[in-house]
């Protein structure tokens, strides 16, 4: 009896031990608890918890940075476009807000499960592949919640980086949200379009306009596109007519046009920019301005018309 007991003993601390193991292999990286706005036009990520160290990268007044943990009272770790650096906590501000975060992550572990609720015992939604890119939405005891395939969960923050994102509301007051740019050398040229355009969400609907101070659906197209070197014609069935190569639905890129016809497919009447999973970004209509809608809502699914690629 006690040689069973005395068996059952080492068996338990070697299951234990291996759990330990497997813990520790699966969490090099911290996880994340929330998130802070700069509040300094500059804002050194450091190597290290000390202005000693060597600057990894500079941050701009109203960029988000994801916490993952307070290294003591002057210091947090954080998380920046995917660098992992330490930054000076009294020059953040609203520090583990992570309501209403808005970024771009992308999958870095090889398969990796999007859950029903933030922890390892609920339902997962789905398995992902790295580099598998997911819109976060928000934060929370460590995992990112995001919206992806239709579909909204939680992903392990260890499991993902956080690679472009959303700033603060400018200081003028205005409230157009901006977005930083994901450095050009991890997008291809079409998801640096739509990341740039992603930058106006909020911004007027102008009948006419084709600026910052108000876009109409072709006007923000061609202002978007123009940032790129490229020109196309101003109006939406023109575009449709003059501009890029014609593709299947099936076969739509980050950067794409997307046009739609609400006149029984007599003409072009609507373009916006494909920005991925199924969605796209446009100047919708008065009161409403620059959105993101679904390809695959009833409205957007009766009145699709086609597709070019302007970037060949």
């Amino acid at each position: 009896m006690k040689t069973t007991k005395k068996i059952l003993v080492i068996l338990i601390s070697i299951s234990i031990m291996a759990s330990m193991l497997t813990f520790a292999a699966s969490a090099d990286e911290p996880l994340a608890y929330g998130a802070a706005t700069v509040n300094t036009p500059i804002l050194n990520l450091r190597s290290g918890p000390s202005t000693d160290d060597s600057i990894l990268t500079r941050l701009s007044e109203g960029d988000i940075v994801v916490i993952l943990e307070r290294t003591n009272s002057e210091w947090y770790k954080a998380n920046f476009h995917g660098a992992v650096g330490y930054v000076s906590a009294p020059l953040l501000r609203d520090v583990l807000t992570a309501e209403n975060f808005n970024a771009l992550g992308r999958v870095t572990g090889d398969v990796v499960n999007l859950r029903e609720r933030p922890n390892t015992e609920s339902d997962i939604l789905g398995k992902y592949y790295q580099d598998t890119d997911m819109t976060v939405i928000g934060i929370n005891n460590g995992w990112y919640k995001v919206r992806h395939d239709g579909k909204t969960g939680y992903v392990r923050s260890d499991f993902m980086v956080i690679i472009s994102g959303q700033r603060a509301a400018a200081s003028s007051g205005s409230s157009s949200n901006t977005y930083y740019n994901i450095p050009a050398a991890n997008l291809t040229l079409g998801q640096q379009i739509a990341s740039f355009a992603l930058g106006f969400l909020g911004y007027n609907y102008v009948y006419g306009g084709a600026s910052p101070s108000g876009f109409d659906c072709s006007g923000f197209v061609t202002y978007v596109y123009k940032n790129f070197g490229y020109t196309v014609t101003r109006n939406a069935s023109g575009q449709y007519r003059d501009n890029g190569v014609h593709i299947n639905k099936s076969d739509l890129a980050p950067g794409d046009l997307v046009f739609f016809s609400s006149n029984g497919h007599v003409s072009v009447t609507h373009v916006g920019i494909y920005i991925g999973d199924d969605e796209f970004v446009h100047a919708s209509r008065t009161g409403v301005g620059v959105i993101i809608s679904r390809l695959d809502s009833t409205y957007y699914m009766g009145v699709w018309y086609g597709a070019k690629r302007i970037i060949t």
